[in-house]
């Protein structure tokens, strides 16, 4: 085991599994998402908010920092239950064929009910007077409520005996995304019961749907997400009770210009159908975008890492890099702070071995160029 002790650090700061409660720099993209998200929160129907960046820049910490947020108890209190990651733990089921009972919407719901924890779940479902229990799966969430496993089977969309289908109240399995779509509906009225005004759903990595499915089943997905932004709209109008679903995808520049791409070609063909209507949704206000890190924000990143394992104070934060180590890291991390995070665990880790008192500009140099790692202009 490694002893981080001689650089007085409790464990490695750079450990990938590290989740960070903090972001560094990123205060106009983080001002620019709270606006969106508060907006989002007062008002009445769906949002979606779009958070783009390309690959290692921050966009799954910047979810798992919004989830962090809203998560724990301090929930109830702002009135937002979140959920997070529910959209590629599995293939995507989309069929090609019969658009209306297309998959995905099933697909969609029961990855959302599956990335909830059956304590919250449950501590949802408690809040709640009898009376709200009177809709169409009424003793489905009671059995939800009371910890019921096969209820909690259900509205994951795996296959239950006739019997237990009875117990829950319902005649079949969910099998087709109206069916989905309708439950996920029960389920917000429900939350809003419990007096949250927003479910709020963090889903990464979007660009999944158009690298991989082609444009027929692109269109279907997206509908799927429009059908939601539409009912939901219809429902505030009709002044139900019930929380509004705010959406938050974070997806790559390339697959963002992709969808964009295919916006236009349906619109040629169609005038206007398939893709477009969901991109109609997505107001340019609600973008934000994530760019490379600068010099500044690398040194606050590695400063704030090292000071949430440092045994006692030290008069350098960057300790035990040298200011020009972390220079070196930043430049051949190609300005990303996924790679700054590993390339500064290799050096901490090397340096522990070689018994390096300090990380200089010339030990970062040397033991990453082991490695092939080195800045753009050197690794040509």
């Amino acid at each position: 085991m490694v002893d981080f002790g001689r650089y007085h650090l409790r464990d490695n700061p750079f450990d990938p599994a590290v989740q960070s409660p903090f972001m560094a720099d990123r205060e106009e993209e983080l001002t620019r998402l709270e606006r969106s998200l508060n907006s989002a929160f007062s008002s009445k129907g769906t949002r979606f908010i779009v958070i783009q960046g390309t690959y290692g820049v921050g966009k799954t910490h910047m979810l798992n920092y919004i989830y962090d947020s809203f998560a724990g108890p301090a929930s109830k209190q702002k009135g937002v239950f979140a959920v997070r990651n529910v959209l590629f733990e599995r293939p995507i089921a989309v069929m090609e064929t019969e658009p209306r009972w297309a998959k995905f919407g099933l697909s969609l719901v029961c990855r959302v009910f599956a990335n909830i924890e059956k304590r919250r779940m449950q501590e949802v479902l408690t809040k709640i007077s009898a009376e709200n229990f009177s809709g169409a799966f009424d003793r489905l969430f009671v059995a939800l409520r009371e910890g019921d496993d096969a209820a909690f089977s259900y509205i994951a969309g795996e296959k239950l005996r006739a019997i237990e289908l009875r117990t829950l109240g319902v005649r079949q399995i969910l099998s087709d995304s109206p069916g989905g779509l309708n439950l996920f509906f029960e389920w917000l009225r429900l939350v809003g019961a419990a007096g949250y005004h927003t479910f709020l759903v963090l889903m990464d990595e979007l660009e999944y749907i158009p690298q991989v499915l082609g444009e027929t089943k692109v269109s279907q997905v997206l509908n799927t997400f429009r059908e939601i932004f539409d009912r939901s709209t219809r429902q505030a109008s009709d002044d139900t009770v019930t929380a509004k679903p705010v959406f938050v995808f974070a997806i790559s520049p390339g697959g963002w210009d992709h969808l964009k791409g295919l916006e236009r070609a349906a619109v040629r063909k169609t005038g206007g159908g398939g893709i477009a209507p969901f991109m109609e949704r997505v107001s340019p206000r609600d973008t934000i975008d994530l760019g490379p890190f600068s010099e500044a924000d690398t040194k606050e990143l590695v400063s704030q890492r090292l000071a949430m394992f440092r045994i006692q104070e030290t008069q350098n934060p960057l300790e035990p890099f040298a200011e020009d180590a972390v220079e070196y890291v930043h430049t051949a991390s190609f300005n990303k702070p996924r790679n700054v995070i590993q390339y500064c665990g290799i050096l901490l880790e090397d340096a522990l071995i070689e018994g390096l008192e300090r990380i200089t500009g010339e030990d970062a140099a040397r033991l990453l160029t082991k490695y092939g790692i080195a800045p753009p202009e050197t690794s040509r």
